[in-house]
């Protein structure tokens, strides 16, 4: 249902793009939530020894996939339920005509903790401290 609504949110707005294009960026975003969380289920349940840190990396990097898409999901039903209860005027007053705050989660700071979080499991695999 939340993919339906951040579909016909992305259609409404995407008018230059095709079908196809909207239908595979809203599938990779929809894979991609459910690879986040899987890798975080699956670190937070591992029997490997992991030390502390390459845990906190591994979930990082989960928690940001998810959250790419558990935010953009977010932002365009907050969007979408806002319009419908009090009707399209209610963005007129808010700076940028959107609501920014799932908007700026998923476009800026879940992309920075991939980065992070990605770039120190690669170290931390280069430097052997994680056995795969």
């Amino acid at each position: 249902m939340v993919m339906g609504v951040m579909y016909s949110c992305l259609e409404d707005y995407m008018g230059l793009l095709t079908n196809a294009f909207i239908a595979i960026f809203v599938s990779f975003l929809a894979i991609m939530t459910i690879l986040g969380l899987a890798q975080i289920i699956l670190v937070a349940k591992a029997k490997a020894t992991f030390t502390k840190i390459a845990k906190v990396f591994f979930i990082l990097t989960g928690a940001s996939g998810f959250g790419i898409g558990f935010s953009l999901a977010m932002h365009g039903l907050v969007y979408f339920v806002a319009i419908k209860l009090f009707g399209e005027g209610i963005w007129n007053n808010v700076p940028g005509n959107d609501e920014p705050v799932f908007f700026m989660l998923a476009t800026i700071v879940c992309p920075l903790a991939l980065l992070v979080g990605a770039i120190g499991s690669i170290v931390l695999i280069a430097m052997k401290k994680v056995r795969i």
